[in-house]
């Protein structure tokens, strides 16, 4: 009888602390669960790429704290009005990351979609609209790039479409290979977009989702690269005109010593006639250009009037004799003529 009190006790005694424990258990996982929950926004229903966020398309839904994804948005300013990048499922959290400002589906103003085959890209099976890409091409030296090496043309652009589409594909379409991919480029952009085609075979690398686009609506390195391709055609431009003029003074420097040179010339081909004078039984020969002074060539039978004597028309050596100024005096002129006796 008294060992049964004993057992009794002691089933008392160790079922009250196990109310008691049970008690304080349940309080804690209460107080546990309770500051544990956060509300977050998630579709109501399956939301497309390209459609507009409502406040009949989302919920708020209590979440336990330690599963609720990483940028989910219990603001409704963050998402209210916006736009999806992707597919968003039906009780899928909404994070701003996988919404846009603007409708992508079609081409915004101030840019422009571009094609490229898609044959020949790696992760073309792999890409989604809506997705940021790197341009990336390997340019080789010439008129446009001043040094080889691989240059990076636009940095995050988005993906507009594939094949056309601009919906994101399904994980049984995402290992499909594409055939042509657009991509959406700023409107001032074109020009680098165009040289990049020109120039060489551009590969596509997947971006994070930075945005690269400066404020005057060209993307950051599509701007320096047509900075780098201006730049090395005016360095050519001027390194040409420095040519052209340095050929061009050699070119005057050569009129100039060519100039130089052609009176001497000149001199020696003046156009002229001959005349003879009989002086004091002496047949002189003189050599006349018009508009200057007869010169003496010499007697006319000696060795040395026969030596200059030309036929060609050029003007001959004048021989000095002491004498010969002195014959051009007076009577001894070839052209003298006696003064006329008229009014005396």
């Amino acid at each position: 009888m008294r060992s049964k009190s004993i057992y009794l006790f002691l089933a008392c005694v160790c079922g009250t602390v196990a109310a008691v424990l049970a008690s304080e258990w349940l309080k804690a996982q209460g107080n546990q669960n309770t500051s544990s929950m956060v509300e977050i926004f998630v579709t109501s229903a399956t939301i497309d790429v390209g459609e507009k966020i409502t406040a009949k398309k989302i919920a708020l839904e209590r979440w336990p704290e330690d599963k609720v994804p990483e940028g989910a948005s219990n603001r409704l300013a963050e998402v209210e009005g916006k736009y999806a990048k992707q597919r968003l499922f039906d009780g899928e959290p909404i994070m701003p990351a996988k919404l846009m400002n603007e409708n992508w589906t079609s081409v915004p103003n101030g840019w422009k979609a571009v094609d490229m085959d898609a044959s020949e890209l790696g992760i073309s099976s792999s890409l989604q609209p809506g997705d940021r890409v790197d341009v990336v091409g390997f340019f080789e030296k010439d008129d446009f790039i001043p040094r080889s090496g691989s240059q990076t043309v636009f940095m995050g652009i988005r993906v507009f479409s594939i094949d056309g589409d601009t919906s994101r594909r399904t994980d049984e379409e995402l290992g499909k290979a594409a055939r042509f991919i657009q991509l959406l480029i700023p409107e001032k952009d074109k020009d680098a977009w165009s040289y990049a085609k020109k120039l060489t075979a551009i590969e596509l690398h997947k971006a994070s989702d930075q945005d690269h686009t400066l404020e005057d609506g060209s993307n950051e390195a599509a701007a320096k690269f047509l900075t780098m391709i201006e730049n090395h055609r005016t360095k050519l431009e001027e390194e040409e005109e420095r040519l052209r003029l340095e050929k061009e003074k050699a070119a005057k420097q050569s009129l100039a010593v060519e100039a130089a040179i052609e009176p001497a010339a000149v001199k020696d081909n003046v156009e002229g006639f001959t005349m003879f004078k009989l002086v004091e039984g002496r047949m002189l020969e003189y050599w006349l250009v018009p508009g200057k002074l007869p010169m003496l060539i010499g007697e006319v039978g000696t060795k040395v009037a026969e030596a200059q004597k030309t036929t060609s028309g050029t003007l001959p050596v004048q021989v000095q004799h002491d004498d010969d100024y002195q014959r051009l005096n007076g009577e001894d002129i070839p052209f003298f003529q006696p003064p006329s006796n008229e009014g005396h």
